[in-house]
């Protein structure tokens, strides 16, 4: 994953001397024919033009074209020519009118979606105070062995699929919602549903223009495996089909949205956004501005290019999840017997774990001496710690800080 964020009013695209120009108030970039490394070029800007000849330049290295509204949701994409299957849209057509299949399909994206909600909130625990490991895992575990035990019936409703996912997610993000406060109190984050009942598409917090930006950079990453397997994203499974949506898109999504609430925290975990780093609209909704947008994206781009054990070898994230989208697809055209989408557990690698952080917090002068931590270091970790932010702990240090606890 290797987007590039165009963003600005006046922005010009355009082929110059077989070289795509791109123009903008802030950056000029230039790229010789297949020296791009860019797979995808996401436009949040308002105003300028593009040239024909530089849509077709972008075509042809297959690079995929993401449009952001002001709100930062994804307007559109326009990607490469998808692969021409009939056979196999015929077959996912199929899949979905048969109730067993479709109840199946759903079944496995939020039996997985729920695994790596309960394994991030489990990883966070070792950090923050606010999360009980214990009381996570006994939570999530009773709701998955009920769901687990009610999918072994014969008659299945993916009503109860949402009834689940919904007691889940509100888990889920009640206890996320104390780790976001924790970070920063005066985002005033309450959580992902707005007065009407319906998620936050239109950020009335900084969080949650955070995480809508995140979420559409997600949605388009995950359109380009379904568009170049020859899918119909209109056709899902477990999200019904309304309007001009893209249902198997939305399904899919399920399965990386811990990502970027990952992302999110690790960027809010640096201390460094403030409230001018947003744009209130007219409508008092935010946005955010161009340098706090590209960090975001810098933070996600690097947890989709992780590596994790899959298959018994190591894969980006990126990868795992074009993978599925292709077993997906043999699924459908018969290639495979079954389906199911396992993802890696996160690994959430700090060197400042909740019993160190502890250690330093608790520390007597006589501790701080016979470690050879000096008094204004102390002072200053200290500090750092108890208004949330990250601090630096070395592994030698690590090691004595440990050895004072045993």
């Amino acid at each position: 994953m290797n987007p590039l964020l165009i963003q600005g009013f006046g922005t010009r695209i355009s082929v110059e001397k077989r070289r795509l120009k791109i123009s903008t108030e802030t950056n000029d970039y230039e790229f010789y024919p297949h020296q791009i490394d860019h797979d995808t070029i996401v436009i949040d800007g308002f105003t300028g033009n593009i040239s024909f000849e530089a849509m077709r330049w972008i075509m042809k290295h297959k690079i995929n074209l993401t449009l952001l509204d002001w709100n930062g949701n994804l307007l559109g994409t326009w990607m490469p020519k998808e692969t021409s299957v009939g056979k196999l849209r015929v077959k996912q057509y199929a899949k979905y009118l048969d109730p067993t299949t479709r109840y199946n399909i759903a079944y496995q994206i939020i039996k997985e979606k729920v695994k790596k909600s309960c394994n991030l909130l489990t990883e966070l625990s070792d950090y923050y105070e606010e999360l009980d490991k214990s009381e996570i895992e006994e939570a999530f575990i009773n709701e998955y062995t009920g769901f687990v035990a009610y999918n072994k019936k014969e008659q299945h409703d993916i009503n109860k699929i949402m009834v689940y996912e919904a007691k889940t997610a509100k888990a889920y993000w009640d206890r996320l919602t104390k780790v976001f406060n924790k970070l920063y109190p005066d985002f005033r984050f309450t959580g992902r549903r707005n007065k009407s009942n319906s998620w936050n598409m239109n950020a009335s917090d900084e969080i949650n223009a955070l995480l809508n930006y995140g979420y559409a950079i997600l949605e388009a990453q995950i359109r380009r495996p379904i568009n170049a397997m020859g899918l119909d994203p209109a056709m899902g499974y477990l999200h019904e089909m309304k309007g001009s949506g893209a249902p198997l898109v939305y399904d899919l999504q399920e399965l990386y949205r811990w990502l970027i609430d990952l992302s999110v925290i690790q960027l809010l975990e640096e201390k460094k956004l403030k409230k001018n780093d947003f744009i209130v609209t007219e409508n008092y909704h935010l946005r955010l501005r161009e340098a706090t947008a590209k960090k975001l994206i810098e933070r996600i781009k690097l947890n989709f290019n992780l590596k994790a054990p899959y298959k018994n070898q190591n894969y980006t994230y990126e990868n795992i999840l074009i993978d599925q989208v292709q077993q997906f697809a043999n699924f459908i055209q018969d290639k495979n017997k079954t389906v199911e989408f396992t993802t890696p557990d996160i690994m959430v690698n700090r060197d400042d774990p909740s019993d160190v952080r502890d250690a330093l917090l608790k520390m007597t002068p006589a501790e701080r001496k016979k470690l050879g931590i000096s008094k204004t270091t102390l002072w200053y970790m200290q500090k750092n710690l108890r208004e949330g932010k990250r601090i630096k702990i070395y592994e030698k240090s690590k090691g004595k800080l440990n050895s004072t606890k045993t």
